[in-house]
């Protein structure tokens, strides 16, 4: 199993400023605690009441709701009374945009019960693992549940944003079923040339490559998808996508140059890391640069400085993923099996530099864990929270239950999913 890690596309943007603005102080304290796996095994069976999927969602078990209603009151949670059919729910995209909220992010999906397990077909681990992840990502169930892109869809071919609709359609409303998602393990290769059926691959290297075959599938026609307006549009980039800002301050004249970079999601080192919170801290930990190649070019001084190099957060997305990187090239694909620690929660507040507004304190609702010991063999499975508070683990087609809010197992994640919520206005619930 390869441990190539593919970044998503970069979209640079040079800026020159005097004023440099500095990060607040780091918090080096985990709220981690640590709970037992429960032995019981989940027995799934169907609901007794049949959830309507993706065709209205007016059942307790699977509802969506729109955030921040206008003020209107007229409206009934955001939309306005003579929108709301039969099912209690419709939207109009033109409308939301009237009162300034992205139709993207207005909407919020609750999972009261966990979907189906996934068949493995064939060292597919990987894939599955990332499909059950996406799944119960709130913000990218609410779009596809609204059936814009499906109806717009102007892809000659595999789309990969209406294979994971489909996909997730049928597996929330397959409670106690197996599913075989065998679209999108068919075009495997259409996701990226390197991967090849029935081979073990790497799940972060296919997850970046999905949500950027996502990302090129809901672009209008004509828009490059590397472009400033490209990432503007995105859905994907709407829930996933955040930038990075790298400074660079003379440390003769305070002068400073900063360059920004999208990102989908982050990539920490844990060698020198045993929590989270230090991996965020060393990721944001300013470097001197003072001497040799590491000296800098100052455009105002005109000569190489003393300068000190920081990356930042800059735009934190609504969706954080952050790559946990325990596969190193150097060392002959051996995995760093080591706990990180984290809580349920965290606030990234002391490492985003620029102006987010709100607080931004993201809740954990998804880890996907590799066992084994190098690149080259293992099996992935992955642990996700309902709207209710219980996590699961799903391991393909086995599912159970996770006594207390998470298992120490999650502790030697890969892949951490973690989402913030929006402002609420009143009449509105999470």
């Amino acid at each position: 199993m390869e441990a190539t890690v593919i970044s998503c596309s970069e979209l640079r943007i040079e800026a020159e400023t005097e004023e440099c603005s500095d990060l607040g102080n780091f918090s080096s304290a985990s709220g981690s605690t640590s709970v037992g796996l429960s032995k019981r095994r989940i027995v799934f069976h169907p609901a007794r009441k049949p959830l309507n999927g993706f065709n209205g969602c007016a059942d307790e078990d699977f509802k969506i709701e729109t955030l921040n209603p206008g003020p209107d009151p007229k409206r009934v949670n955001g939309v306005r009374s003579a929108q709301v059919g039969a099912t209690g729910w419709k939207v109009d995209a033109s409308d939301i945009w009237e009162n300034g909220l992205d139709p993207v992010l207005s909407l919020r999906t609750t999972f009261r019960k966990i979907g189906a397990g996934l068949e493995n077909l064939g060292n597919t681990c990987f894939l599955n693992s990332v499909l059950q992840c996406l799944t119960y990502t709130e913000p990218l169930v609410a779009y596809l549940q609204s059936g814009k892109h499906q109806n717009s869809c102007h892809i000659a071919g595999f789309c990969a944003l209406c294979a994971i609709q489909k996909h997730v359609s049928r597996a929330l409303k397959s409670t106690g079923r197996i599913l075989a998602p065998n679209d999108l393990v068919s075009n495997l290769r259409c996701i990226s040339r390197n991967f090849r059926n029935s081979r073990q691959e790497d799940a972060h290297e296919y997850m970046v490559n999905l949500l950027e075959s996502m990302h090129k599938c809901c672009l209008p026609s004509g828009v490059p998808s590397e472009s400033p307006r490209a990432y503007e549009k995105s859905l994907v980039h709407k829930i996933f996508g955040g930038r990075l800002r790298s400074q660079v301050k003379c440390l003769q004249c305070s002068y400073c140059s900063n360059t920004f970079d999208p990102f989908l999601d982050l990539s920490l080192e844990i060698v020198k890391a045993d929590s989270l919170l230090k991996a965020l801290k060393n990721f944001t930990t300013a470097e001197l640069l003072d001497g040799g190649e590491r000296q800098y070019q100052c455009q105002r001084c005109k000569q190489k400085v003393r300068a000190i190099k920081q990356l930042t957060v800059y735009n934190a997305p609504h969706v954080l993923t952050i790559h946990l990187k325990r596969f190193q090239a150097h060392s002959l694909g051996q995995k760093i099996d080591r706990k990180v620690e984290f809580g349920p929660t965290i606030d990234m507040k002391p490492f985003v530099s620029g102006s987010n507004e709100g607080y931004l304190k993201y809740t954990l609702y998804g880890v996907l864990v590799h066992r084994g010991w190098s690149t080259h063999s293992g099996h992935y499975y992955c642990f996700v929270r309902t709207s209710s508070g219980m996590w699961y683990t799903l391991d393909d087609n086995r599912g159970s239950s996770v006594r207390g809010h998470y298992s120490p197992l999650i502790l030697k994640g890969i892949l951490l999913f973690l989402q913030y919520p929006l402002k609420l206005g009143k009449g509105s619930r999470c």
